[in-house]
């Protein structure tokens, strides 16, 4: 990271090399700060209208252009929120079985020439 009060002393220097190269340097700390910005957000469960309106752009402008750049597969289950990633781990651990077991008595109930649809 570029010293900033550095940056904007040369962009606002005599010297248009210097000014034309601080301004673009600051430019490139801003886009990182900007992403990390809006990682921070989505990392707080903020949704993209909400990051759209803090930004002055719409939900769909903010969505289509940080999406790729600070991905975040959604807010956590609430059953997961608070949890060490161990016992995130044991509960989805868990749950899989639950659901194995769900589909062993299905198929069994099927089998057993009752009439079953799946969903």
């Amino acid at each position: 990271m570029h010293d900033v009060r550095q940056l904007l002393a040369d962009a606002g220097g005599p010297n248009p090399r210097l000014a034309l190269a601080s301004v673009k340097a600051l430019a490139d700390e801003l886009d990182w700060l900007l992403v990390r910005a809006v990682h921070l957000a989505r990392a707080e469960h903020y949704d993209w209208a909400r990051i759209g309106r803090l930004l002055g752009v719409s939900r769909q402008a903010a969505r289509q252009r940080f999406e790729r750049l600070a991905p975040l597969v959604g807010p956590l289950p609430p059953h997961v929120r608070g949890r060490t990633p161990w016992q995130q781990q044991h509960a989805a651990i868990i749950e899989s079985g639950a659901d194995a077991r769900r589909r062993q008595r299905f198929e069994s109930f099927a089998d057993d020439g009752h009439d079953v649809e799946a969903w």
